[in-house]
């Protein structure tokens, strides 16, 4: 049996993982309640304590966005603590989405074939979501929609504010942001495209006093920067490669035919070479990626969202990548330009 501050019910499994399982609240569809696995906690001996912080800052801050009339908390964060029947921290309460579909999904929707192959092609969810983000000319706006939300969002995270809109004095770090800790809901209609972070459990807190982090932070390859302390600019650095891959439909390090570097093909190898396809080593990438319609898309978006692609892949200092609040800025006014034919914009093949 477990136990919050009211009594709790869990009904089927949404999910489970090395760490522990997610629950649907038996009682109200809008909860899910995340129970660790005994073993993850006696190795990650600092996870209660964090728990019990990322509990009491979400009393105190403004984690929440609105989207139109709805307002929708930007992810995972504890809103009531779990316990066993012994009385210790085994997980904590949180929101969830209904309807949602990871992050992941959306990226590599680019194949008529292989798109949201989990719903069936006649059901009313996969004729939604091909209509809403598979990636052609008619739903390019809507890859811009989710990637200013999602900025708009992490904001939320890494710029922290009170209910009462006080900057609160906290630094956080993920380390381990991936599509796949990131659901997408579809709210009302297209212009409610609503993200919802997971696993923020994973956060690494810090403040003039001290840092309190997971004992073995995990990462992701294709989304772990070059470079850098474990701070929010190593965080800047994957979610920047989601913006791109959402924008574009390839990895910003995507390399065709190899490079005049010869002692690697691997993408974490093109990463630390900075080998970003519009970076300063462009001249020895092979013509094939020169070539790649994807890539020179890159050309057709702003100046702006140029500059901050090339500071977040092509700079030498992991500080001068661009905060969520820049990319947002610059999201949005690219989407409220009344010049810009979004269906014309881009070449697809």
């Amino acid at each position: 049996m477990y136990y919050n501050s009211t009594g709790i019910s869990i009904k089927l499994t949404l999910g489970k993982g090395s760490a522990g399982e997610v629950f649907l609240h038996a009682k109200d569809k809008s909860k899910a309640i995340k129970i660790f696995h005994p073993e993850y906690l006696q190795k990650e001996i600092t996870l209660v304590s964090r728990i019990e912080k990322f509990y009491k800052l979400e009393q105190i801050a403004d984690f929440n966005i609105s989207y139109g009339t709805i307002s929708r908390s930007v992810g995972s964060w504890p809103n009531d603590i779990v316990k066993d029947r012994n009385g210790k921290i085994v997980g904590y309460m949180m929101n969830t989405v209904n309807n949602g579909i990871d992050l992941s999904q959306i990226i590599f929707a680019y194949d008529h074939q292989k798109a949201f192959y989990k719903y069936k092609k006649d059901s009313v969810r996969y004729q939604l979501w091909m209509n809403t983000f598979f990636y052609n000319s008619d739903n390019i706006r809507n890859r811009f929609i989710l990637s200013y939300s999602l900025a708009n969002s992490f904001d939320k995270i890494y710029n922290i504010k009170s209910k009462q809109g006080v900057p609160i004095q906290l630094e956080v770090c993920n380390f381990d942001i991936k599509p796949l800790n990131i659901l997408v809901s579809i709210e009302n209609n297209t212009n409610n495209i609503v993200p919802f972070i997971l696993d923020l459990d994973n956060l690494t807190l810090k403040n003039s006093t001290g840092k309190l982090g997971p004992t073995h932070p995990q990462y992701t390859p294709d989304y772990k920067a070059p470079e850098g302390p474990l701070d929010k600019y190593y965080d800047y650095y994957s979610i920047a490669v989601i913006f791109y891959q959402l924008i574009f439909s390839t990895h910003p390090f995507t390399v065709k035919g190899g490079a005049r570097f010869t002692d690697g093909i691997s993408t974490d190898f093109y990463v630390k070479n900075k080998c970003f396809a519009w970076g300063r080593n462009r001249k020895f990438l092979h013509e094939e990626t020169l070539n790649d319609f994807r890539h020179n898309n890159f050309k057709q978006i702003p100046l702006g969202l140029q500059k901050l692609f090339s500071r977040a892949f092509d700079s030498d200092f992991p500080s001068n990548r661009p905060t969520m609040t820049e990319w947002k800025n610059e999201f949005q006014k690219f989407l409220l330009d009344k010049k810009i034919k979004f269906n014309s914009i881009f070449t697809f093949r």
